[in-house]
């Protein structure tokens, strides 16, 4: 994962968002496989703020409300960030489930109290790693310290994903093994 994460502020000032309204399941594709959720992505977050799929742009960074993505276990609600290129989420809080989803598919979410009266859409929000620390371009002398991710979430993230993860301890593995 990059030190510095710089990209355009989407601001979705809402809380108490379920990954029923993140990602609503009505709208899936019932028919075939749809790996790009085509069918689903003119509808996310279409109760919130229609038209979204057509706003956001690969390097974005979301700056949501409080307890975002609580609800069921639902992949697509964070897949949609993936498919979109989002660089990381940003959240008053973020719900359990919703937030170890987002790291075990590589997806960054930090937390940061207050961090809506921080950002307008389309400012340039910078996330430093090495200071744990975000900052808005137009006023970059006010640093905001977040909290840390421990050791093995870093592992995860810096390697894509989870799956990604054990996908190349088990190359590595099976590289060291030999055949009698």
């Amino acid at each position: 994962m990059k030190e510095l994460i710089r990209g355009r502020v989407i601001r979705m000032p809402f809380n108490d968002v379920s990954t029923d309204v993140i990602a609503p399941n009505r709208y899936r594709a019932t028919t075939g496989e749809d790996r790009e959720m085509k069918a689903q992505r003119p509808w996310i977050m279409g109760a919130l703020r229609a038209g979204l799929d057509d706003i956001v742009k690969p390097g974005d960074i979301f700056v949501v409300g409080k307890n975002f993505g609580l609800g069921s276990h639902r992949e697509t609600a964070v897949r949609i960030f993936q498919i979109w290129g989002v660089q990381a989420v940003v959240a008053e809080s973020a719900a359990r489930l919703w937030f170890r989803n987002s790291i075990a598919f590589g997806l960054p979410v930090f937390q940061l109290k207050g961090v809506l009266d921080l950002f307008a859409e389309g400012d340039e929000m910078e996330i430093d790693l090495k200071r744990w620390s975000i900052r808005n371009a137009k006023k970059p002398a006010e640093d905001h310290k977040i909290s840390e991710f421990p050791p093995t979430v870093m592992n995860i993230l810096d390697e894509g994903g989870i799956m990604q993860l054990l996908k190349k301890r088990a190359e590595a593995e099976l590289g060291n093994t030999t055949v009698a």
